[in-house]
């Protein structure tokens, strides 16, 4: 009997070998970076087949982040989770509802307890028995955790909530709420604690109270998170039929490959966005896809691969000709600016910053909210392409005795920098 499975990814350039006792792994193509775009393995399910169909299904499901349907009995396989810190078990045994209980940490419920509540009616997300998958009854879950706590007060209503975002800085706002509204609660080993420990008493009054935790049925969405495990992708082509890959893990960067151009996968800048969270004007996955869109419309004969990578909104910054330093004790870091004005204006407000004594903010190229204590000297800096070097623009600063021409352009600054 076969006990090793293969399905060659034609689109994606990827290879994956099922072995049923090590789970599914993948081997990429020449027309993917070989630094690792895509993960080494992938988790496979018990219950999915051992099959060639099964593991096309499968692959290709996970590769463009859609739900992963194992045909699972959940009558004869019954699901579970825990939310809140373990507060909250959740089940689903089929039929209509997904269901609740509060728990002490780390005890599971009886499968008799009165206390199972519904929660989740499948009807209100248009799902059946039929339709439902372990992946949504995690997603729908999730989101419901997030739900209660905006019902709580807890975390930020999202009027219009982005499903890619959704659930997301939900540790901070507990804290935050915590730390204003449970003072007392000193005696908790950490604030995470206390606010579990205060949430498992409101669980436990809710379920006690006639109507029930009724208050908190079909709170919140679907979660869609965006991980190496659900990635995003969008596959376009151009106008003379070069097809592209767009794809995002969850990270701070979106990749782009492409079946028909391997040089792309050998170019150092060979991804699309930067922070795409943080630059994101709309609902996340839709704007994506629309700046996804754009680009493959843009690019022409006339507007190289190469050229439209280097002045994609992001990747600009790897190019940036323009160079913010900040040094101090240990400290040794620098921001991207596209403009001198930029520079300029930036390095001067990081220069008052750190004459108060405040931490800097400043933009690197791998994250856009950096901060820096003990910055003592700041200078700006422009690339001299001639010289193939980056070259002192400005006059630095120092805080311990600042001129009063510091961060002006120095005299002997080559014009043609």
């Amino acid at each position: 009997m076969t006990t090793t499975l293969t399905y060659q990814h034609d689109r994606a350039d990827l290879t994956f070998t099922w072995n049923k006792g090590t789970g599914i792994t993948i081997r990429t193509g020449r027309t993917v970076p070989y630094w690792g775009v895509y993960p080494s393995r992938l988790s496979s399910f018990d219950e999915l087949p051992f099959t060639q169909s099964a593991l096309r299904d499968f692959c290709d499901a996970w590769w463009e982040g859609r739900e992963i349907n194992t045909g699972r009995d959940f009558a004869e396989q019954p699901w579970q989770s825990w939310e809140f810190n373990g507060r909250i078990q959740v089940r689903y045994r089929g039929g209509p509802v997904i269901e609740a209980a509060p728990t002490e940490y780390g005890k599971p419920v009886s499968a008799y307890s009165k206390d199972w509540q519904s929660i989740v009616d499948l009807a209100a997300d248009d799902r059946t028995p039929t339709t439902v998958t372990a992946d949504w009854l995690d997603r729908r879950t999730s989101g419901w955790s997030t739900g209660v706590l905006e019902r709580l007060g807890i975390h930020p209503l999202q009027q219009v909530p982005d499903p890619a975002r959704y659930g997301e800085g939900t540790e901070d706002s507990v804290i935050a709420w915590t730390i204003r509204h449970l003072p007392t609660q000193v005696k908790a080993d950490s604030t995470w604690g206390a606010w579990t420990t205060w949430f498992a008493t409101t669980a436990r009054e809710l379920w006690d109270a006639p109507e029930g935790p009724a208050q908190w049925r079909n709170a919140g969405i679907s979660r869609r998170r965006v991980t190496e495990w659900a990635p995003w992708t969008y596959r376009d082509a151009t106008a003379d039929g070069t097809r592209f890959n767009f794809l995002w893990l969850g990270g701070n960067t979106v990749h782009i490959t492409s079946p028909d151009n391997p040089r792309l996968a050998t170019l150092d800048n060979a991804t699309f966005l930067l922070h795409p969270r943080e630059q994101a004007t709309g609902p996340l996955l839709t704007w994506l896809q629309e700046q996804a869109r754009q680009w493959t419309a843009n690019c022409t004969a006339k507007q190289s691969v190469a050229h439209m990578l280097a002045s994609t909104p992001g990747n600009a910054l790897r190019h940036a000709p323009w160079r913010v330093e900040l040094t101090g004790p240990g400290l040794s870091a620098s921001a991207p600016c596209l403009t001198e004005e930029e520079a300029y204006a930036m390095a001067r407000r990081a220069r008052d910053n750190a004459a108060k004594g405040e931490g800097v903010s400043f933009r690197s190229i791998f994250r856009y909210n950096d901060f820096a204590h003990g910055v003592s000297n700041v200078c700006v800096r422009r690339w001299n392409r001639e010289e193939n070097l980056w070259q002192a623009h400005s006059r630095p600063w120092n805080k311990n005795d600042p001129a009063t021409d510091a961060l002006v352009p120095c005299l002997t600054a080559a014009p043609g920098i």
